[in-house]
């Protein structure tokens, strides 16, 4: 096997296993192993995965990611609705698998829907940039990391604090926040929910065009935004075809800019409010 490569469940956690008890009916396992990029001299890239878990990401002064997984026994043993053992009979919990592998500096985790939910604690170096998927986990949670950020949570919230970099991040069922310290000069941006809040807060210097919208919620800020005029409204009209039909719809964001403006950063929700805060 390349030495960049590392399948923790072949490798890693086998060895933990293999160490460790597997845990009581009831009780949460935890597997942990330490993974380094290939080149540590430049930022990597950090991706995860998930079908079902949690995933919370923090940078620190290491130079090296340390993934550590958890797993609520008797929250997967009601999740796959097992009966219970015959009398006289314990059940025993299988430890669960993820995979890790490294590749040209970028570093992908992944857990078998099999395992059940599986919850990621992760610390990466300060500098790493993040693609981080779940679809049905309870957070993705992100702090005190530089980089390019994208997340997509689809029943569950996101919340990024400290940060430097750009965002791209995108919930269902969830609220979104998150404090930037400071952005990319040039990079467009994003915060987006269907179903709960969105909440910003940017530099005060920073210098962007803003896109704002919430179809079922207030719009608030304190920045001084320069407001200006949105697109064009759309219109269809097929009569003279004979299709008899005429539409004109009118775009409901608010567009403005801040400082001058420059790359836009769009804030926008269908059911909650759309907050845009002025940072230090």
């Amino acid at each position: 096997m390349h030495h960049n490569i590392i399948r923790a469940f072949v490798i890693g956690t086998a060895v933990l296993w293999a160490a460790s008890p597997a845990p009581a009916e009831g009780q949460s396992s935890d597997q942990s192993v330490t993974v380094a990029f290939s080149d540590t001299s430049r930022p990597g890239l950090l991706r995860v995965d998930l079908i079902v878990g949690s995933i919370t990401v923090k940078g620190t002064n290491r130079r090296d990611v340390r993934v550590s997984s958890s797993r609520d026994e008797s929250r997967g043993a009601r999740e796959r609705a097992t009966p219970s053992p015959e009398p006289g009979l314990r059940r025993l919990n299988q430890p669960h698998g993820f995979s890790i592998q490294e590749e040209r500096n970028t570093m992908t985790i992944s857990s078998d829907i099999t395992s059940g939910p599986v919850d990621f604690d992760i610390e990466v170096p300060m500098r790493t940039n993040l693609r981080l998927t779940t679809v049905n986990g309870s957070r993705i949670a992100v702090d005190g990391v530089e980089g390019e950020i994208e997340l997509q949570n689809v029943n569950g919230s996101i919340t990024v604090t400290n940060l430097a970099g750009s965002v791209l991040a995108s919930t269902t069922n969830g609220p979104v926040r998150a404090a930037l310290t400071r952005v990319t000069a040039g990079k467009p941006m994003a915060f987006t929910s269907l179903n709960g809040e969105v909440d910003v807060t940017l530099p005060a210097s920073v210098k962007a065009d803003v896109k704002l919208r919430s179809d079922h919620g207030d719009v608030l800020t304190d920045f001084d935004i320069q407001l200006k005029s949105g697109p064009s409204p759309s219109v269809e009209d097929t009569r003279s075809s004979g299709g008899g039909r005429y539409r004109v719809e009118l775009n409901q964001s608010i567009y403005g800019s801040i400082n001058g403006g420059g790359p836009e950063i769009e804030l926008r929700t269908f059911n909650g409010r759309v907050v845009l805060r002025k940072g230090t």
